[in-house]
């Protein structure tokens, strides 16, 4: 059972089904990525208002263990994250109050969980819109790693995690989201977006099948 059969009518999925969407996988290619989005306190804890740790936390836990076993096969890993920036002009029109702004200039607000802190030698891009490749040099480093495969994790799911997978499909990668490594606030958000995600651009795998492949 899917995720999203709770939420999808069965006879819209009769239409992506007769449209050959989602009948497919994409599937994993020559060469992964681990790409971590956005697991930062600002996200991930619910002292932050834009936080969730009841779904944040238990996606650490899972993406630990895929951090884990990528450190230990040399699988390229990379992170993003944002900072705060006093200019109005440079942090971009996010449909949020002044109030959540101000909760933003904390110092631990875009620091990644420590359960996920990158390595010295992992790199962090740090980007103003949701998809991590916007205005980074994700994509250049991707190529030069020779990636063909992204395997996406992070928060949250209907925003810069989409944002990030539809834009890696557009560069012609393949594109796996691990289910339980992705979170949201939203449930529905969540569930809505993966479904519409492995319709059209990728595959949305469980975290056991993913991790064993990766352990392959």
């Amino acid at each position: 059972m899917a995720i999203w059969d709770d939420i999808i009518p069965k006879e819209e999925l009769v239409k992506f089904s007769s449209g050959g969407m989602g009948e497919n996988r994409v599937g994993f290619g020559e060469k992964m990525a681990l790409l971590i989005i956005d697991m930062s306190h600002c996200f991930v804890d619910s002292s932050f208002p834009l936080g969730d740790s009841t779904a944040g936390k238990p996606a650490v836990a899972k993406i630990k263990t895929l951090l884990d076993i990528a450190r230990i096969k040399d699988i390229p890993i990379f992170y993003s994250t944002s900072e705060w920036r006093d200019n109005p002009v440079e942090r971009a029109l996010w449909k949020r109050t002044i109030a959540v702004d101000n909760t933003l200039k904390d110092p631990r607000a875009y620091e990644i969980v420590k359960e996920l802190s990158p390595l010295p030698n992992e790199p962090v891009v740090v980007k103003f819109a949701p998809s991590a490749f916007h205005g980074t040099n994700l994509l250049k480093m991707l190529i030069q790693c020779r990636i063909d495969t992204l395997i996406l994790t992070g928060m949250v799911t209907s925003r810069c995690v989409y944002s990030t997978g539809v834009d890696g499909f557009s560069y012609g990668f393949r594109v796996i989201i691990p289910e339980e490594c992705v979170a949201d606030r939203s449930l529905i958000s969540h569930k809505v977006s993966l479904f519409n995600f492995h319709m059209k651009y990728g595959d949305v795998l469980s975290f056991d099948e993913t991790r064993e492949y990766l352990l392959k």
